[in-house]
């Protein structure tokens, strides 16, 4: 018996699963954010790789500060910096700064105020004039770092884009429009439309609002720059770049769409150009066409998935002073061809970045690794069929977590907890590591922490009430012993008082009385042990239930203590096993001179009383029921055939796919007023021996001719059957009917039923 009922916990896992699959579309923000937490630990768990060689900073730093004086630098120095990675043959240079505002140049004004003083005052300056007009004449840093931008013909600038709407509203609304124009030259536009009406306002690109771009002077006609901001999630961390974004602010009436800094380092380091490939769903696909062309994966919005490689530092980096100070040129070699990236790394400047490995990693470094993912193409990434085997998968999960919970011990669930859990983590990290995938984390998780606990408490309650069931009932017909045993093993027991379908066997011994006179009481209980033992086997075999030994009579059932639904096959084939057996005996027995005899087998299929009858002080676990009684009645029956074993029709109709048997008749037996139609069983299916292939056809023929009324071929019939067989009983049976009905025909409303008169 379960202390717990099995179908109430898939009731329950269904209820959960159903709930997981719902919230997993719906993805609450607080829900979301345990699931960043697992991708975060599958980083961490991996650990940090190397990245390529082509990428090294050049880091605004604390060094480089105390070298230089406090930042902002003079545009300058920014031009020296760029001729210097120039001279030292740097294939591209990326400023991850923006230059908003022009520089102050005091110079020329305060040399003309000068001028003046000296003049208005009569004081000759003709030996400096030369000096100072050369000091007038000076171009303006702004100029120098424009024309160090467009000469070195390998740099890529940037500018902020905000996803905040409201902190776009801080920013005047000039400035907005100067930085629209100014940022217009870098706009994108390498989009493949897989159809020429689509319009590409209705694609979920990610929209943004506030615009910080460099000056005009470092902007005008200038191509290469890309964004350099970033959107976070809601626990402040980078996990995506997206590859393009649409400008709230439209120009002339028209939407303007921007790529990131990184994409537009990768296409002048790989000579290549970015094309987003779109649909009326959204981005289908992102590819940087170039000599060997890269695919990017990335989701319907064109975001790409960040696989960072590890904590800050995990790029070379090396100090702008020591690059400009670089006087025996021993850093050339580190940044010949080199991707050189210029950013701020000093804390002080704030430029500082949450990352799965580093909560203070430097906003340079998350842009060099977009650069190594792609060009590694080390990507991680969510599958088209992700979804589906999300969902299969939970589902999967929940059968699974239930078949467990409801078949283990409660004790035993906490050590299954942790051991499926660390399953589902390592499934997750293997398809992570090894196949760059991202698979739901926290609902297979959720669902499986929701499911066992769920049980597990179900379960507790369920397993108190049994033990309390099991001594109150059972404590008053069997010994402690047995009933620690129950306790211990519930799961096989059916405790009762309860109807159902079940199947009922009888089985009687012919001539029990006859047999005893011949034996000694001692060889008699000798004799019958050994046959009750070797039936009894076959019906356990089976998991007949034994109801009691009444004699040399038989009494069992199927179907409990332990529910199955072949309980009428499995019955059957105990009835056909036991005659098998007892013929293999009653030749051992005639060997040693033993007496042989007969056994009667009954068998019904329905409706009946499963449970515990007697006296408060004794009871007995057993079957009643009018279905018990009409198996009883069929065992008699067979007394009547000359046959061996009878089945009811309930009983034929579930197992007769497994059986071989006869019609037998449609009797009314004492204490039934509806009649029933009887089976000898014969065999197991296919099993059937040659003498019965022969028979059944001709006397299934004379069974109906009788059923029509026609005496004499019908005895035509059973005369051919005895010719195979003279002891054949139901054929000898029909044929002493059809004589007495041929000389003594029924009345007219005749219906064809015998009716027994006696047990």
């Amino acid at each position: 018996m379960e202390s717990f009922n099995k179908k109430t916990c898939w009731v329950l896992s269904a209820i959960i699963i159903v709930l997981s699959l719902l919230t997993s579309k719906i993805d609450p923000t607080i829900l979301h954010t345990f699931e960043l937490i697992f991708q975060d630990a599958h980083f961490k768990w991996r650990g940090p790789i190397s990245p390529g060689p082509e990428v090294v900073i050049a880091a605004i730093d604390e060094k480089s500060i105390d070298d230089l004086g406090r930042w902002p630098w003079s545009r300058k120095t920014m031009a020296n910096l760029v001729d210097k990675l120039v001279e030292s043959e740097a294939k591209i240079i990326g400023f991850d700064v923006v230059f908003s505002s022009p520089e102050n140049f005091p110079q020329k004004k305060l040399i003309e105020n000068l001028e003046n003083k000296l003049k208005k005052n009569k004081i000759d300056f003709q030996n400096i004039e030369e000096q100072l007009q050369e000091i007038k004449n000076e171009p303006h840093p702004d100029e120098l770092f424009a024309k160090a931008l467009r000469t070195s013909n390998r740099t890529v600038t940037g500018y902020f884009l905000s996803h905040n709407q409201a902190e776009s509203k801080l920013i005047d609304e000039e400035v907005q429009k100067q930085s629209l124009k100014n940022i217009k030259p870098s706009r994108f536009r390498g989009f493949l439309k897989s159809n020429a009406e689509l319009d590409l306002n209705t694609l979920p690109f990610r929209t943004v609002y506030g615009i910080e771009a460099n000056i005009e002077a470092l902007s005008k006609k200038y191509k290469k720059a890309g964004f350099l901001s970033f959107d976070v999630e809601p626990d402040g961390t980078i996990r995506q770049l997206p590859l393009v974004v649409r400008s709230h602010r439209k120009l002339k009436g028209k939407s303007l769409f921007f790529p990131p800094f990184s994409m537009r380092i990768l296409e002048n380091y790989l000579d290549g150009t970015m094309l987003f490939k779109v649909n009326p769903m959204g981005v289908e696909k992102v590819l940087i066409d170039a000599e060997d062309p890269i695919v990017i994966p990335v989701n319907d919005q064109g975001a790409l998935s960040v696989n960072y490689l590890g904590p800050q530092r995990t790029f070379p980096r090396y100090s702008i002073s020591e690059i400009l100070n670089d006087s025996n040129s021993a850093l050339s070699s580190q940044l010949k061809d080199k991707i050189v990236l210029i950013g701020a790394t000093a804390k002080g400047l704030l430029d500082i970045r949450k990352t799965p490995f580093d909560p203070v990693m430097p906003g340079i470094e998350v842009h060099a690794t977009i650069i190594d993912n792609i060009l590694r193409r080390n990507f991680i990434y969510e599958p088209d069929w992700a979804e589906l085997v999300e969902i299969l998968f939970l589902i999967l999960i929940g059968i699974v977590s239930t078949l467990v919970y409801i078949n283990i011990k409660p004790a035993q669930a906490p050590l299954f907890w942790i051991g499926i859990s660390a399953s589902l983590f390592g499934i997750n990290h293997w398809f992570f590591t090894n196949k760059g995938f991202w698979l739901s984390n926290l609902y297979p998780q959720l669902e499986h922490l929701l499911i066992s606990a769920s049980l597990m408490v179900y379960r507790y309650t369920s397993d108190e009430k049994q033990k309390q069931y099991i001594r109150g009932i059972f404590g008053q017909y069997v010994t402690p012993k047995v009933i620690d045993n129950l306790i211990e093993n519930p799961d096989d027991l059916k405790l009762g008082g309860e109807e159902r379908e079940l199947t009922a066997y009888f089985s009687d011994i012919a001539g029990f009385s006859t047999i005893a006179e011949k034996l000694t009481p001692t060889q008699f209980v000798s004799y019958l042990n050994e046959y009750l033992s070797e039936m009894t086997e076959i019906l356990l075999k089976h998991d007949g239930t034994l109801d009691k030994y009444d004699g040399d009579a038989i009494k069992a059932f199927f179907g409990a203590p332990v529910y199955f639904e072949n309980h009428a096959k499995r019955a059957c084939w105990v009835g056909i096993e036991m005659q098998e057996r007892l013929k293999e005996l009653r030749v051992e027995w005639d060997k040693v001179g033993k007496p042989e005899f007969q056994t009667r087998i009954g068998i019904n299929t329905g409706d009946m009383v499963i449970g515990n009858f007697g006296s408060e002080k004794r009871m007995n676990y057993g079957m009643n029921g009018d279905s018990v009684n009409l198996a009883a009645r069929l065992e008699g029956v067979n007394k009547q055939y000359r046959t061996q074993s009878i089945i009811s029709q309930s009983t034929y109709e579930q197992a007769k796919d497994f059986i071989e048997v006869r019609e037998l008749d449609r009797i009314q037996v004492v204490g039934r007023k509806i009649p029933v139609v009887i089976y000898e069983l014969i065999a197991k299916k296919g099993e059937l021996s040659e003498n019965f292939k022969k028979i059944l056809p001709v006397f299934n023929q004379g069974l109906e001719s009788y059923k029509n009324q026609q005496w004499q071929e019908a005895m035509d019939h059973f005369n051919q059957v005895l010719e195979i067989d003279p002891d054949d009983g139901p054929a000898l049976t029909y044929l002493e009917r059809c004589l007495h009905f041929a000389n003594d025909p029924p009345s007219k409303d005749w219906n064809g039923v015998f009716t027994l008169t006696k047990k």
